[in-house]
């Protein structure tokens, strides 16, 4: 006998699940879409209007549904009164920790503008620098797709007609135009096996990425990957040694600022690195020792921190001028990130040319081949 009192409370769950994942705490906004709301609530705070007028101003003027929601929590809250700071404690997934602690700072000087600013600027050099990365993976990445891609017509369509060519002349075939043959019919047949592998592949690689336990060792990954792992990594630590500043001259404690700053990196295991750190200093250590250089001499070089970044550390050690030598070797970090982009699609073109050559070659060859057969036919 089925207990309905079971499937009544079943069906709660499922309910409040519902709820919860359609919940405004839930929004999602892209970070094009934060640097406008952002930037449009900095202008109005400058000209000296109320926050409440501001919002009520962006609400009237902005079409999209989801930030016109964001706006009317807002406004709900602050009638509640309810500080900034906690109000973006409702949108978790629209600020991070790094944001609260900003507004938290500048909201009791009465200075809010500058902390959105500050933000706004933030979310700018974060997205700058990723889609930086991102450009300078997708040359290669879509000259690899169209060139599997150019691979697999060649196979399916036109090798199949070559062969029957090849079939009804008697031409002994060549093992290379042979090995070309049998691939094609492996690909014809397996074609929708092997896009189904493809696609399950895809899933099972998204779902580790995303899934919190194995989020680490895709981050890990993507630090050691060949060939970008200095590109990605330059890219953690620029965003690091900003939002360090930011935090560190704004006279947060070197704790909690590493703190902050290592939840904004989207990185689980450099976030580890630094938890390690942040373990370490408050046993009372140096934390340029905990960046693996005891002196400015040894060299002694950790990969994940380089020297320079724990010769600044040494160096703040002894003048406690921290905040301005990190925005030095933020700003270093992303000419040097510049450059690699650079000197990288240079050295990747004539690579990815070279290849493509290759498998032309090898395809026309094995087409080519068995024509000096027919001598022997003839």
């Amino acid at each position: 006998m089925i207990d309905k009192n079971k499937i009544s409370d079943f069906l709660s769950k499922i309910k409040e699940k519902i709820k919860s994942i359609n919940s405004w705490t839930n929004i999602k906004i892209s970070s094009k879409e934060k640097i406008i709301f952002l930037e449009q609530l900095s202008n109005l705070l400058n000209s000296w209007i109320p926050i409440i007028n501001s919002l009520k101003i962006m609400n009237y003027q902005t079409k999209d549904k989801k930030i016109k929601k964001i706006i009317e929590i807002f406004l709900k809250n602050i009638n509640k009164w309810l500080s900034i700071e906690e109000i973006v404690k409702l949108f978790p997934k629209i600020f991070n920790q790094f944001d609260i602690s900003i507004i938290k700072m500048w909201e009791v000087t009465w200075k809010l503008w500058e902390s959105i600013d500050l933000i706004k600027e933030k979310e700018e050099k974060t997205k700058e620098l990723k889609w930086k990365i991102i450009w300078a993976l997708i040359y290669p990445i879509v000259i690899v797709i169209l060139s599997i891609s150019m691979i697999v017509v060649f196979m399916v369509y036109v090798i199949p007609k070559v062969q029957k060519m090849y079939k009804d002349s008697k031409v002994n075939l060549p093992s290379l135009t042979q090995h070309v043959i049998d691939t094609s019919k492996f690909l014809q047949n397996n074609i929708w096996y092997i896009l189904l592998v493809i696609f399950i592949f895809v899933v099972l690689l998204i779902l580790f990425k995303t899934n919190k336990k194995t989020k680490i060792y895709w981050d890990k990954f993507m630090v050691n990957i060949p060939i970008f792992w200095i590109l990605i990594r330059k890219k953690i630590l620029a965003l690091f040694a900003w939002n360090l500043w930011i935090l560190l001259d704004r006279w947060v404690i070197i704790n909690q600022a590493l703190e902050i700053s290592s939840q904004t990196l989207e990185n689980d295991y450099y976030q580890k690195e630094i938890n390690k750190i942040i373990s370490w200093i408050s046993t009372w250590k140096e934390l340029s020792t905990m960046m693996w250089i005891n002196e400015i001499q040894s060299w002694k070089e950790n990969k994940y921190f380089p020297i320079e970044l724990s010769s600044v550390i040494k160096i703040w050690e002894q003048t406690w001028n921290l905040p301005k030598l990190l925005q030095k070797i933020a700003n270093k970090y992303k000419k040097e990130i510049d450059n690699i982009i650079k000197n990288l699609s240079t050295a990747i073109e004539p690579i990815v040319i070279i290849w493509v050559w290759i498998i032309v070659w090898i395809l026309i060859m094995a087409i080519m081949l068995p024509f000096f057969n027919m001598v022997n036919v003839i």
